[in-house]
């Protein structure tokens, strides 16, 4: 059914010249979400993805392997690491869009987890990395407070 609508009437879009939001300034910068990360960033979150991927597979491995004792990997403990193992790798993915709470997240994680000599090779350079001069500068433009 087709009705005529004067031009007048609510079911029509406003013009853009009579919209008043566009007197109103945007509330971010768009162009800011658009600067890629620094190297650094990049590094960092790279390192925690790979952290993340070899902590799943270690755990499932050592699930799998028929040498484990049956109580050391439960299916609560293989769950939960494995849920540990998929949130880096989400924290990681969000760090690099430039998230300051999955950097905060990360590094929290890192620093329970420093034990053994496979997290300190991969938990310390990346907590490093994402501090660094250019990684601190890069967060603050694009999370500005």
């Amino acid at each position: 059914m087709t009705s005529e609508h004067g031009p007048h009437d609510q079911d029509e879009p406003p013009d853009q010249d009579e919209s008043p939001e566009q007197d109103e300034p945007p509330e971010h910068d768009a162009s800011v979400y658009c600067t890629p990360p620094p190297r650094t960033v990049t590094i960092a979150s790279t390192v925690w993805i790979c952290f993340g991927a070899l902590l799943a597979a270690g755990v499932i491995f050592t699930a799998l392997s028929p040498d484990s004792p049956p109580l050391s990997t439960g299916p609560i403990a293989l769950l939960l690491w494995i849920g540990v193992a998929v949130a880096l790798i989400v924290l990681a993915k969000l760090m690099r869009q430039g998230s300051t709470g999955a950097r905060t997240a990360l590094t929290v994680l890192g620093a329970v987890s420093l034990f053994g000599i496979w997290t300190v090779l991969f938990v310390a350079p990346a907590i490093v990395l994402q501090f660094l001069p250019d990684s601190n500068a890069w967060f603050r433009t694009v999370n500005p407070r």
